[in-house]
């Protein structure tokens, strides 16, 4: 009889975020007046190498979710974007077709694998984000 391996932390916390992302509301049912939410993120790892960038597209029957993994594979952090999301979209007020951006910085809050057994350091990755909101289209 094969023996089970118990799921890592990181494996248990991406499932998580896939089952939170799945029960999330549409972006048009919690900001009807989005027509687009594009997400820039940009890391610094002091310690180490750079992690690429990233830059996600939310259209209004996407899932109103902005918690992203940390980029380091043996991270078990994230970085959770709604309070900064909320504070942009939730009073926007349009003028004309303009977007509406903010940015802002973060750092991770999550312990990477090398770290846990020994000092329980926090991870060294910092973000820093963009946020560009944009109207729907007039008809």
């Amino acid at each position: 009889m094969a023996a089970r391996k118990s799921p890592g932390v990181s494996l248990l916390r991406r499932d998580q975020m896939l089952r939170e992302r799945m029960q999330s509301p549409a972006l048009r049912q919690v900001f009807p007046d989005v027509g687009q939410l594009r997400i820039e993120l940009v890391f610094d790892d002091v310690n180490a190498h750079r992690p690429s960038p990233q830059q996600h597209t939310l259209f209004p029957a996407a899932a109103a979710f902005y918690r992203f993994v940390c980029p380091c594979t043996d991270c078990d952090g994230d970085f959770d974007l709604k309070p900064a999301v909320t504070a942009l979209l939730k009073n926007a007020t349009w003028r004309k077709q303009d977007s509406i951006t903010a940015t802002g910085k973060l750092s991770c809050d999550g312990v990477r694998i090398r770290d846990r057994a020994t000092e329980h350091k926090a991870c060294s990755i910092q973000l820093s984000f963009k946020l560009i909101a944009t109207p729907p289209a007039s008809a």
